[in-house]
């Protein structure tokens, strides 16, 4: 192809369907719910039918096609709980949260029955529901891990890369909760301590 041919209406016609149709790749929820006038925070432990097995998380995953990161969190929750999207009352949402490859993901925070943990029914997904009071998070500041980054071994790195690979930033951080055997760490740890400091901080 001539390079001349490369004319911007060529570019915008050959771009304009390749655009993101929204902001957000994946939704999650932070359902939360009062048992005896305490709140507490629901949790799902993934399966081993999905990624990341046995990891805690919170209820989501993927925005279809057909509709919006709203309308997702809600389908999926429902899904992985078996907790009714009536009986879901959404708050309000959270900071997106970029991953893995650059996708975001757009958390929300809702309310869910006191009794939800007795009616909810895990899915395939999920291998267990367990909640934590809020209380426990605001009392107990999370650990920080460091964790030394993977660095490709590729002979054909370019020297430049090699030396940012290796020294300039060969550290990832992570903040870590535990509870009764439960590790509350990555995303999920974020986008909790995101909503504990909303919290704290709260003026009227």
């Amino acid at each position: 192809m001539d390079p001349r041919d490369i004319t911007p209406e060529r570019l915008i016609k050959t771009l304009e369907h390749r655009l993101p149709r929204r902001n957000t790749s994946s939704s999650v929820l932070v359902p939360l719910l009062q048992n005896r006038g305490e709140w507490h925070v629901l949790f799902e432990v993934r399966s081993n039918t999905v990624s990341q097995p046995g990891e805690v998380s919170f209820p989501g995953g993927h925005v279809e096609h057909n509709e919006n990161s709203f309308e997702a969190v809600l389908r999926e929750t429902c899904e992985e709980t078996g907790i009714q999207s009536s009986d879901v009352k959404i708050l309000g949402g959270l900071p997106r949260e970029r991953i893995q490859g650059g996708r975001l993901v757009r958390p929300f925070v809702g309310q869910i029955p006191g009794d939800a943990l007795h009616l909810a029914k895990t899915s395939n997904e999920v291998d267990a529901l367990f909640t934590v009071p809020v209380d426990y998070f605001m009392s107990i500041e999370p650990k920080q891990y460091k964790y030394k980054l993977e660095i490709p071994e590729d002979e054909t790195l370019p020297p430049i890369l090699q030396r940012h690979l290796s020294v300039e930033n060969p550290y990832g951080v992570t903040l870590y909760w535990e509870y009764r055997g439960y590790g509350i760490w990555g995303l999920t740890a974020r986008i909790l301590h995101n909503l504990l400091y909303l919290i704290e901080n709260y003026k009227e």
